[in-house]
């Protein structure tokens, strides 16, 4: 007992400086995971991670690369495959004055076998390197940034653990770099991370429930009260509408509409191609064929129990008539509700653009890894932070257009990143926006309202733009 005592005392008297250190250290760890990550989940192979060993039907273009130790170790190990640069004969006989030389065959075939790695997929620049090393400096220095600000804020967030706030931003911020890296690099972002991350986002709700932002809709038709409770609320709605109000009714209704609302997006994840061309009994027989067969598919089916069994255990642990003391108070199934709602305002929103684009421009205009990983954020940050995000996250496709139109001519253009760059601006200046933003959150109607409005003026804009296009050819 006396030296579990002493160890207390010990561990607090560290300096600032080590845990920072050490946080730090954690953030280049999970970075270089992160790279791993992308390594393993792109379309492409890549050769130049330090993960991968070149294939030996390329030993004939000259020698391969030898990996060390130090090739693994977060953001040393990217210095040191820098040792592997990309040099071409032709630039080291330019660079020796031997440009019009003529060369025996001998001499070409012993030029070309020392050209380093030209032939390989991915090696294509002597750069390769930092893109990664940038990566696992930065956001280890978030990382450890975040940390610094979560403990010098403890005092004014008595509600919840400033390390629980640190570890679910952690969580976040690294979802969203798997998804932006994979997005830049092949057009696809990784349903094999971002459905995982759907169930985490839901669990943080439960486990922490003053980390997402309450719902400000009213529990009566007067709008008396604002502060949110799913039970007073379903009860206040049973009671207007003459039917009993019980415990058992109240978890009915919550349970069955959460399991509604989870089983809905479940499926929404399957591969649920159905092509009726085909005829009815042929696209069905062809539909659970692709079903059975897809990988993705055991994945959904698992998180989609599991979800099951988490949502009644929260509803039949919550759900309760007694609001004499605890009258409205914001427990784990009022955040959980505040999850799901996120996650389904932030799917639709993307989701609405994917069908008004692909209707006004004839292709399509947003990909599906798109509105999964909207949902993902939604669950995270509630559905007011995923309307913040969804209007935030087309200034920096337009920065981003404009810079690639000045120096590429490709059209395409992944959103994901945009997407996460508009949370991480959301999460790094929540308490601005939330301020600036509630009278209007307040009233659901007013963003119902203007979320239609907006979605006609982009229906009519894209097809105006699709009209002009087919003028121009």
């Amino acid at each position: 007992m006396k030296k579990e005592k002493l160890l207390a005392p010990i561990f607090l008297q560290v300096p600032d400086a080590f845990h920072l250190i050490g946080v730090f250290l954690l953030g280049a760890l999970l970075a270089s995971f992160a790279n791993y990550c992308v390594d393993r989940l792109g379309w492409y192979e890549r050769y130049r991670s330090p993960w991968r060993r070149f294939p030996e039907k390329l030993s004939d273009k000259g020698p391969l690369p030898v990996r060390t130790w130090q090739d693994r170790v977060p953001i040393w190990g990217w210095l040191s495959l820098s040792r592997f640069p990309l040099k071409k004969a032709e630039e080291t006989s330019r660079k020796k004055g031997a440009k019009n030389r003529v060369v025996a065959p001998a001499e070409k075939q012993e030029r070309e076998a020392t050209w380093e790695y030209a032939w390989i997929p991915g090696w294509e620049s002597r750069f390769f390197w930092v893109r990664p090393f940038l990566v696992e400096i930065l956001f280890a220095s978030l990382i450890a940034w975040r940390y610094s600000y979560w403990f010098s804020v403890s005092s004014d967030a008595p509600s919840f653990s400033p390390l629980a706030a640190w570890g679910v931003e952690t969580v976040l911020f690294w979802l969203t770099l798997c998804a932006s890296l994979v997005d830049l690099d092949d057009y696809v972002i990784p349903d094999m991370l971002m459905t995982p991350g759907i169930l985490l986002g839901l669990c943080a709700a439960v486990l922490f429930p003053r980390l997402l932002t309450p719902i400000a809709w009213p529990l009566d038709w007067t709008g008396e009260k604002t502060t949110f409770s799913i039970s007073a609320f379903v009860a206040h709605l049973l009671a207007s509408n003459g039917a009993e109000v019980s415990l058992g009714s109240v978890r009915a209704c919550v349970g069955g509409g959460l399991s509604l609302a989870w089983t809905f997006w479940s499926f929404a994840l399957l591969d649920r191609r159905f092509y009726l061309r085909l005829g009815v009994r042929r696209a069905f027989a062809l539909f659970w064929r692709r079903l059975r067969r897809s990988p993705l598919t055991p994945i959904v089916v698992g998180l989609w129990v599991l979800g099951l069994v988490g949502i009644w255990v929260v509803v039949c642990k919550y759900a309760s008539l007694d609001f004499s003391e605890r009258a409205f108070s914001f427990n784990a199934l009022d955040s959980l509700v505040c999850a799901f709602v996120g996650l389904l305002v932030g799917a639709i929103l993307i989701w609405a653009v994917r069908l008004i684009g692909g209707a006004a421009l004839g292709v399509e205009a947003m990909g599906f890894g798109d509105v999964i990983l909207m949902g993902m954020l939604g669950a995270f940050i509630g559905w007011q932070g995923a309307v913040v995000v969804f209007f935030i996250a087309p200034f920096f496709g337009l920065v981003f257009g404009l810079a690639r139109r000045c120096f590429d001519s490709a059209h395409e253009i992944p959103y994901g990143p945009f997407l996460c760059l508009g949370t991480l601006t959301y999460v790094l200046w929540r308490e601005q926006f939330d301020l600036a933003l509630k009278p209007y959150f307040s009233d659901p109607l007013f963003a119902f309202g203007l979320g239609v409005v907006g979605f006609v003026l982009l229906g009519v804009l894209l097809g105006l733009l699709r009209v002009v296009k087919g003028l121009r050819r």
